[in-house]
């Protein structure tokens, strides 16, 4: 027996999963727990830089919608992890996978470290573009600066958690995040107010609070990898390819614009309703926050099909990948579909409970119901956009999201503003948004050219 065959025997001897082991609800759940551990972690956050005045949250909010542009460019590496390690897997190549999973976590550093370069430069005039006073600026800078030198540790944390997922491990990022957020948690109550015998630093001790929890959680993955106990095993010296890195920049790429774009999109949606007061900008607010649970929901669901379709592809079983894709479907919409209609028939007294004004309630049930019609839509677009993102198909999210967010909600919202019609069917624009995306994902799912995004 050669050697090229001694190895190939090693790998599928090595292989820790096959796709048929695993269940669209078995790698959804510890995704959505991990998702409301997150929530919930950032809720404890609002309270305690909330008691520090309305500059401390002005400053904590500005310096986080920036930092969401840099988490794009992780995420959009994450997903190509996902993508190449999933097939890794399916086919039976865990040495694959560990080499995928280490380029990754590299690319993924380099990124986000050269990415703080231009804030650490140019904070100021960034943080100026916002138009905030000048107390609000000052700790804003602090805070995106402090944010930016942990990103190394966030980097790790995303990359890692990815591929173990991919892999069908979702147990263990779950326990590493819920260590992350219970250190987060204690961090913020003691350094944000001066708690514990700690000295209280206020908007400074939040930066502080997040960064050093991500970064124990980082040395704790990389800790429990290199002690051989991951799914995914420790890779090889010879982990750099250029093909491999070529194939993991043209997945990630697109993903990482698709972000961008959504951001940005979801900030100008904002600004068309803010012209109309700050009523309708407090039940946009309240809403989203409402509907967090449903997104949530969503997102574990799409974690699980872009495993399961980008396994079943690299076991070389495109029929069921096929199937994983569409019952994950059913199950996200179902689940979705629940979910937003027990909101929306509660939606008054949920709102009143997060606000006491008669007319940003009023707004807030509006908007509520709207989303509760659009679940079944939206669990498709999470569903189905991960599923194509788990076979490595990155540019067909990054298009129908363009068509549905661009095309569809920001020129009729545009379109309702300049008629000078009311905010409620500004709100409605959500309505083609999401249907023309429902049907552009159903469509280029069932088409299945997907198959072959990664040959």
């Amino acid at each position: 027996m050669n050697s090229i065959d001694k190895n190939a025997n090693e790998e599928l001897v090595d292989s820790p999963s096959s796709p048929e082991t695993l269940s669209v609800w078995g790698l959804a759940w510890p995704s959505i727990l991990n998702n409301i551990l997150f929530a919930f972690v950032s809720i404890v956050a609002l309270k305690a830089v909330g008691s520090l005045g309305t500059e401390a949250m002005a400053a904590v909010g500005t310096g986080q919608r920036i930092f969401f542009f840099l988490q794009a460019v992780l995420m959009a590496t994450a997903t190509g992890t996902h993508a190449l390690v999933a097939r890794a897997i399916g086919g039976n190549k865990p040495i694959e996978a560990a080499e995928v999973t280490l380029l990754s976590t590299l690319v993924a550093i380099i990124f986000g470290v050269s990415s703080t370069l231009i804030f650490f430069i140019a904070g100021d005039e960034i943080i100026g573009a916002f138009g905030l006073d000048e107390l609000s600026q000052k700790l804003a800078v602090e805070y995106l600066q402090i944010s930016l030198s942990f990103v190394p540790g966030l980097a790790i944390l995303f990359i890692v958690g990815a591929a173990l997922r991919a892999a069908g491990d979702v147990i263990t990022p779950l326990i590493i995040n819920l260590i992350v957020n219970v250190i987060n948690v204690f961090l913020l109550i003691a350094l944000v107010n001066g708690q514990f015998g700690f000295e209280a630093m206020g908007v400074v001790g939040a930066a502080y609070a997040w960064g050093i929890s991500f970064s124990i959680g980082a040395v704790l993955a990389l800790c429990i990898w290199f002690s051989n106990r991951f799914i995914i095993p420790m890779p090889t010296l010879k982990f750099y390819s250029f093909s491999r890195l070529k194939t993991l920049i043209e997945i990630s790429v697109p993903a990482g614009i698709e972000s961008v774009v959504f951001n940005f999109g979801l900030l100008a949606y904002f600004w068309i309703i803010s012209v109309y007061g700050n009523e309708p900008i407090a039940a946009y607010n309240v809403a989203i926050n409402i509907l967090m649970i449903s997104f949530m929901i969503g997102h574990g669901f799409s974690i699980a099909g872009a495993t399961l379709t980008g396994q079943y592809l690299g076991a070389e079983n495109p029929k069921e990948a096929r199937r994983s894709g569409w019952k994950s479907a059913r199950l996200t919409v179902f689940s979705m579909t629940i979910v937003g209609l027990v909101i929306a028939i509660f939606s008054r007294p949920v709102s009143g409970f997060f606000i006491d004004d008669s007319e940003v309630i009023r707004l807030t049930v509006v908007f509520l119901w709207i989303f509760a019609l659009l679940q079944p839509l939206m669990g498709i677009e999470f569903s189905l956009g991960g599923a194509l993102r788990g076979a490595g198909d990155t540019k067909s999210p990054l298009i129908i999201t363009m068509i549905g967010l661009i095309f569809f909600r920001l020129v009729l919202a545009s379109i309702f503003l300049l008629l000078k019609m009311p905010v409620e069917i500004v709100f409605s624009a959500l309505i083609a948004d999401y249907l023309a995306k429902g049907i552009l994902f159903t469509m280029r799912f069932k088409s299945g050219r997907w198959v072959k995004a990664l040959n």
